[in-house]
């Protein structure tokens, strides 16, 4: 409806409306005024909604101009219409900021389906590896993994379909516009039919006018004016068709301009943030599957029915996913294998790149070295083993290894363990990986010499006892 603005009370914020044509007052307070104050002016034209009692203004705002009318403004710029849409998962990324920038990795993607396989299967073995650290651990890796599904489907989108969802239905009024054109198009339609049955009436009512001779009765002449209401009517309908045709042809042309205008800027910030918000929630994935990986089979080497299967079905290696995976695929016909299956090979062949560990091994004889190199080998291929019979090589700040593990005779060339981890951790500190320490201790070891050991040293093994010495690297890795 329109109006003027004949009253207005700044202090008590309060306005008066007088309805165009009839004259009817409305008052409304000025938190419905939709416009800047500024605009507020003595006999300003206005538009006002009343609500469904028609007795409350809803709404009042300055009338549009005719050049105004099909107007579209951006109500929401498209930062924020982008939040909006993945603010849920922004927020996430930020909440495991911490887990992102770790240096955890694990490709969550690739190894799914088989971690909650091993998961299974060690559960099976041994219920009390599920504890309540790895269950809720897994529960908020499943959760994770759901988010991002969900995230991913949201980002895969069309970019075209992407930018009518996120940022023009965000627009207030866009949306106004194209439920106009909507209404126009609904109105334009019943009017065209309305048209059509007032013409054949109307075609009607000529003919047989046209064919009346008494032309000098009182119903000649209430026929011959009944027709010309009739065909001011069908003129009338013509003339409003054609109006709301011109409004739709431009309502339309506003919404699609619109629609235009924005789409460019649109993808600069949209696609940049996807893809950074995919990276982030990755990284997380694989931070977690890392833990949840860790945290199995730090628990399953430590549970007797686990040892007791691996020793049972004759597996070497470490307690793993790598093992594990590798202990599997050995009992596959690969002439028989399906495709599904055979992405564990691939599989296999990731985790054996990801999991190579450095073993630095110190011992006095060279001949204990190559054996116990030969046992390592043995135990997981996949070991990188430096033998050296002197430790004093391996104190050079110059030549940094990350070794994972360092397994060392009590004493070699004057030197004893703990004199050498006590170097080691001086000088790398801060260059390398934290390694583990283990000793192979001479068989006739006195006490205080083992009670040092098994204080200082992380691992103790005996020399000569290989079966202690592989479960012990059983433990480490």
């Amino acid at each position: 409806m329109t109006g003027f603005l004949i009253g207005l009370n700044a202090k008590a914020k309060r306005g008066l409306i007088e309805q165009a044509h009839n004259k009817r007052k409305f008052e409304f307070g000025l938190e419905v005024w939709d416009a800047d104050y500024k605009e507020i002016a003595p006999n300003l034209e206005v538009e006002f909604e009343l609500n469904d009692t028609n007795t409350q203004v809803t709404l009042v705002r300055p009338k549009k101009s005719p050049t105004q009318e099909f107007e579209i403004h951006q109500t929401k710029s498209i930062k924020d219409c982008i939040y909006d849409y993945f603010g849920g998962t922004d927020n996430l990324i930020k909440r495991y900021e911490k887990d992102i920038n770790s240096k955890k990795d694990l490709d969550f993607l690739r190894i799914k389906r088989f971690l909650l396989t091993a998961y299974n299967d060690l559960f099976e073995l041994d219920s009390t590896i599920s504890n309540t650290a790895l269950t809720n651990l897994k529960s908020e890796l499943g959760k994770l993994d759901r988010e991002y599904e969900s995230f991913i489907k949201k980002a895969s989108y069309p970019p075209q379909y992407s930018y009518e969802k996120i940022f023009l239905a965000r627009q207030i009024e866009f949306t106004k516009m194209e439920e106009l054109i909507e209404s126009t198009q609904s109105i334009i339609k019943s009017s065209t039919i309305q048209q059509a049955t007032l013409g054949n009436s109307l075609k009607t009512m000529e003919e047989q006018f046209a064919r009346r001779t008494d032309t000098k009765s009182a119903s000649y002449a209430q026929a011959s004016n009944n027709l010309k209401n009739l065909r001011k009517r069908y003129v009338d309908l013509l003339h409003y068709l054609s109006t709301q045709k011109n409004k739709l042809a431009k309502a339309t042309k506003a919404r699609d301009d619109f629609s235009e205008k924005f789409f460019e800027e649109f993808l600069r910030e949209y696609l940049p943030l996807t893809n950074a918000l995919k990276v982030d929630f990755i990284k997380l994935l694989n931070a977690k599957a890392y833990d949840l990986d860790a945290l199995l089979w730090q628990r399953a080497k430590r549970s007797m029915s686990v040892r007791r299967f691996f020793i049972k079905a004759g597996i070497t290696g470490t307690y793993s996913s790598k093992t594990f995976l590798k202990y599997f695929l050995h009992s596959l016909d690969r002439n028989k294998i399906r495709n599904e299956t055979n992405k564990l090979f691939d599989l296999l062949k990731y985790l054996e790149t990801f999991s190579k560990k450095n073993i630095l091994l110190i011992q006095v004889s060279p001949e204990d070295s190559k054996r116990y190199k030969e046992y390592l080998k043995n135990f997981d291929s996949d070991l990188q083993i430096t033998t050296s019979n002197d430790p004093h090589n391996h104190l050079s700040i110059s030549n940094p290894i990350d070794y994972h593990v360092i397994i060392m005779e009590w004493e070699v060339c004057g030197m004893t363990i703990l004199d050498f981890m006590q170097k080691y951790k001086e000088i790398f500190s801060d260059n390398v990986c934290a390694a583990q320490f283990c000793v192979i201790l001479p068989k006739d070891t006195n006490s205080d010499t083992m009670i040092q050991a098994r204080e200082k040293v992380h691992y103790c093994t005996t020399q000569g006892n290989i079966d202690q010495f592989i479960d012990m690297m059983r433990m480490i890795l």
